[in-house]
């Protein structure tokens, strides 16, 4: 879909989804979709965030995108990592016209599910709004190895690699006590060491990318980058809002960056950009 997928209607998760984000919450496994405090100073507990994202959804039928925009927002900031509430997020931003925001919104989103269809679609249709145009790089087998790692979080991918490592190992046990590996203990064991290897490399290939490649998301309607860390270095080009980067490097209150697949590469301040 097009901005049909950009409803008057939020995802509605159910009751029992939103007790669960308490699982999702720093302390059970070092996640959070932002940083500070929520805007009310307390802290929400799993009771309290579900009356909120309840509220939201209401704000966000009723037309008042700004109101409900911020109770997502104190959701996220107490903790609750949620790839639904990022989604209706983004689009109650896009909604209110903050185009850069919204894409923010939806890459986050997907870095926390991936396989997301709702938030890949609108962001798909979101750049398709931006005034900077960006292509993928890379060759065809790096754009194939993109598109499977991609599918998957480093979580579920190392669980993919225990489950896998796991069963190879009790194959090579069970082939061991039946005096042998033959048979059927023998072919589990060659397709799991298949799986672990594919699953290991995807695995290392997302580890190293997430390592390398700190992204993050220009916010500001459009914005100047220059050659060095202040106003006084020269423009060399501009970028828009909504442009996926590269953060290199925060100095103070600039922060040098790189736009994928072009040599373009210099110094905005660090308050017109985001980290996703």
């Amino acid at each position: 879909m097009t901005l049909a997928r950009i409803s008057r209607r939020p995802a509605l998760a159910a009751i029992v989804l939103l007790c669960a984000l308490v699982l999702s919450a720093p302390w059970a496994c070092g996640q959070q979709a932002g940083a500070g405090t929520p805007p009310s100073g307390e802290a929400l507990d799993a009771g309290s965030a579900t009356r909120a994202f309840a509220r939201a959804n209401a704000l966000y039928i009723e037309e008042r995108y700004d109101e409900a925009s911020s109770l997502y927002e104190e959701i996220l900031l107490a903790g609750f990592a949620n790839a639904d509430i990022e989604y209706n997020l983004g689009n109650a931003h896009y909604k209110s016209g903050r185009i850069g925001w919204a894409v923010l919104a939806y890459e986050r989103a997907l870095r926390l599910d991936p396989l997301h269809e709702d938030a890949a679609a609108n962001l798909e249709f979101v750049r398709e709004l931006l005034a900077d145009r960006q292509s993928s790089v890379g060759g065809p087998f790096s754009a194939f190895l993109g598109r499977l790692s991609s599918r998957f979080t480093l979580g579920r991918l190392a669980v993919l690699v225990s489950v896998f490592y796991f069963t190879l190992i009790c194959a090579l046990i069970v082939g061991v006590l039946r005096g042998g590996l033959v048979g059927w203990p023998a072919r589990l064991a060659v397709v799991m060491a298949i799986h672990v290897a594919v699953a290991g490399g995807l695995l290392g290939y997302r580890a190293a990318q997430a390592s390398a490649n700190v992204e993050a998301i220009v916010l500001a309607p459009e914005i100047g980058a220059r050659t060095g860390p202040g106003d006084d270095f020269v423009l060399e080009f501009r970028l828009h809002e909504g442009t996926k980067v590269r953060l290199a490097e925060v100095r103070g209150e600039w922060a040098r960056v790189s736009v994928s697949g072009t040599d373009l590469e210099g110094w905005l301040p660090a308050g017109t950009v985001e980290r996703i």
